[in-house]
Order: C-alpha cells, then sequence, then structure tokens
C-alpha cells in the first residue's frame, strides 16, 4: 500500500548547531581591584589581630600600663623576629585559600588554573633562580653608590631579636612569599593581563604596589623590590606559572633572612 499523497512525509529538522564551548574570562579590571583591595584589607586585619594576640599572651596589654611603655612594647613587638616569623606563616592558610577562592568564583575556571599552573619546563626553575641571585648580587653592588651600606635597621633588630632563627625563615622565606605571589602574580596578575591594562600595565602596577607595601625600607630598597618586582612577573609571564616567581621570592627572602642572622 502506498502512501497517501496528500499528507507529506515527515522530515527530520535539521541539527542545531552546537554550541560554543564556555569563554573563561578572568575578573575585569575593576573587579579584580577591588578583590586585591579586599584581599590586603583582609591580610592586615589577620596581622594586626596576631599582634594582638602575642601582646596579650605577653602581658604587654594593661589597663595601668603607662602610654609610652605601651608604645615602646608595640615597637618592640613589630620589629621581633620570631614573632613576625609566626604572623607571617599563619597568614599563609587565610589568605592563600581566599585567593584561590577568587579563581574558583569565576565560571569555567578552577582556583589553580587561575592563579596559573601552567606546566613549566624544568629548566626554568635553576634560570629565574640565577636571574633572582643576579639581582641580589648586582644590588650588593650598587647599593653602596646609593647610600645604602648595610640592611635596613628594621632587619637588623628582626635578625638580633630572633631566638628561633626557623621561625623567621617560616615567615618571611616562607609566608611572605607565597601570600604576595599569591596576590600579585595570581589573583590580581590574572584579572589585569587579560584587561586594558595588558602585560605592560600589569607588571608595572604589580610592581609599583607590591614594592609600595614596603614603605619600612629606604626609597633605594623599595626601588630595587619594584625592579625585582618586574623581573617577577616576567617569569610569571614566560613561564604561566604561579609557582616560579613563589621559587624566587622565597630565594630572595631566605638569602635575605640568612644575612639577617649573621648581622
Amino acid at each position: 500500500m502506498s502512501d497517501n499523497p496528500y499528507i507529506p512525509p515527515r522530515v527530520s529538522p535539521p541539527p542545531l548547531p552546537a554550541l560554543d564551548p564556555l569563554k573563561r574570562t578572568p575578573w575585569n579590571g575593576w573587579w579584580t581591584l577591588l578583590w586585591a583591595i579586599v584581599l590586603f584589607i583582609s591580610w592586615q586585619i589577620i596581622m594586626s589581630i596576631g599582634f594582638g594576640i602575642a601582646l596579650g599572651v605577653n602581658g604587654a596589654i594593661d589597663s595601668d600600663l603607662d602610654p609610652t611603655k605601651l608604645q615602646k612594647s608595640l615597637a618592640d613587638f613589630t620589629t621581633d623576629g620570631d614573632i613576625i616569623g609566626i604572623i607571617a606563616f599563619t597568614t599563609i592558610f587565610f589568605i592563600c585559600p581566599a585567593c584561590w577562592l577568587i579563581g574558583k568564583l569565576r565560571p569555567g575556571w578552577t582556583g589553580w588554573e587561575y592563579l596559573g599552573n601552567t606546566k613549566t619546563k624544568w629548566w626554568h626553575w635553576p634560570v629565574w633562580g640565577a636571574a633572582t641571585i643576579a639581582c641580589s648580587l648586582l644590588f650588593g653592588l650598587i647599593g653602596p653608590h646609593l647610600g645604602v651600606d648595610g640592611p635596613d635597621d628594621s632587619m637588623v633588630a628582626m635578625g638580633q631579636s630572633t631566638q628561633h632563627p626557623i621561625l623567621l625563615y617560616l615567615g618571611v622565606g616562607i609566608g611572605a612569599p607565597l601570600v604576595e605571589e599569591f596576590i600579585f602574580r595570581g589573583a590580581v596578575w590574572r584579572g589585569w593581563r587579560a584587561s586594558r591594562l595588558a602585560l605592560p600595565g600589569t607588571l608595572f602596577l604589580t610592581s609599583l604596589f607590591w614594592a609600595i607595601l614596603h614603605v619600612q625600607y629606604p626609597a633605594v630598597i623599595i626601588a630595587y623590590i619594584f625592579c625585582l618586582g618586574l623581573v617577577l612577573g616576567i617569569a610569571r609571564e614566560k613561564t604561566g606559572n604561579l609557582w616560579v616567581p613563589v621559587w624566587m621570592h622565597a630565594l630572595n627572602n631566605g638569602l635575605a633572612t640568612h644575612s639577617m642572622l649573621n648581622l
């Protein structure tokens, strides 16, 4: 029996075009700036709480304490190598996860992908490590001609007040590099790098803001920190890996810590 000629044959509709895969975009420039401010404020609050706890444990906070003595106690605590080491290391467990979460909250990203976990070649580690040492040696040569005859007074105070050197290494050599790199060459770098700032603006601003954090040092040392920040940023760009600048930063701070402890 033939088909009814008055009923048109059923024709399957054409397949729908495949949907484009999700385009992953990082936080835009302004959102990244907002996240940077939130991270910085959180970081300072955590450190302040740490110093407050240290003051309380050591009995430095007393309503009957003379204001002048209290001010001196605060100054002593902020340059105590052991206390600084403990607090700086503790901040890892708050700020680094927060940076990871900022990336995780962005659709299409994982926390580590956002911060930068591109596989890097083995020789990047010794090459960029050598570049870090070269920067340190170069500054050691030209520093005296720029008025820097030795470590800053705050570094001298930390080194001389440290009773347990391992604490200073943990804080300055590990804690500070992890926290600062997760912020500047991690969460902030990803957002600004994809914005109108592009590489030049991102490299300049992350290095500048990172240098400004070290306002306790003379201008010459701040300038060196800015230049080192440029090198760290270039390493981040060339390798696509956050852990390379973390390694460089840790190496630089480890050498500085060793110098502090041998003054």
